[in-house]
């Protein structure tokens, strides 16, 4: 074998990372009555945490991740750190909303330094939740107010970032994503990744929506 390649060859082994799989606590103690729920919400954040860190250019994110269904009358879901804590009683009363664990699997796999703006944390979670795990078209998403719409969070500012994705740049996401991580995020962020300050961007998002109604 050529000296070169085979030097190549075990610089490219070298510089390889061995794949780590993420692990999922399950913990139903409270709640054993939902256990097949958790079982199929631990496998959603096996298969799909790896996916978010590629849809998000993410290197180190947790790979031991706890899941606790908490016996509860209120609330929905919530992430901390590596943990993920999901309310009986939404699992109860809305059982087929197994989706809300790719939401939160994603703010494990952010860990942003600073939670604010939370519209722009909260806007990629569901801009991956409800597009690219739920499959949802742009038409899909609601519409918010004509003034700074975006601020609402959730699937009004997904689908503004799905927009974005479509007709801008279509490593947005990416790049909000690195700014989020880095603790560096202002509005500049939409005009070097679009050439489109955020207010404009939105008007001119708005205006799409309407059209294609």
């Amino acid at each position: 074998m050529n000296k070169y390649l085979y030097l190549l060859i075990i610089i490219i082994i070298s510089c390889h990372k061995p794949y780590e799989p993420v692990s999922v606590n399950l913990n139903v103690n409270q709640v054993p009555h939902l256990k097949n729920w958790g079982v199929q919400a631990r496998e959603l954040i096996t298969i799909w945490s790896p996916r978010i860190a590629r849809i998000l250019d993410v290197e180190g994110y947790p790979h031991n991740i706890d899941l606790t269904l908490q016996k509860s009358d209120e609330g929905i879901a919530h992430a901390d750190s590596n943990a993920i804590t999901v309310s009986s009683h939404w699992i109860e009363k809305y059982p087929e909303d197994i989706g809300l664990i790719v939401h939160e699997a994603v703010h494990v796999v952010q860990l942003y330094p600073e939670f604010e703006p939370g519209w722009v944390t909260e806007g990629i979670a569901d801009y991956i939740r409800w597009h690219l795990y739920e499959m949802k078209p742009l038409e899909w998403f609601p519409v918010g107010e004509d003034e700074k719409g975006y601020e609402a969070a959730y699937r009004i500012s997904g689908g503004f970032f799905l927009w974005i994705t479509k007709f801008k740049n279509s490593d947005f996401i990416k790049i909000l994503n690195t700014a989020m991580k880095k603790g560096e995020y202002d509005e500049t962020v939409f005009f070097n990744s679009t050439g489109g300050e955020l207010d404009p961007l939105w008007q001119e998002y708005m205006q799409y929506r309407k059209a294609n109604l």
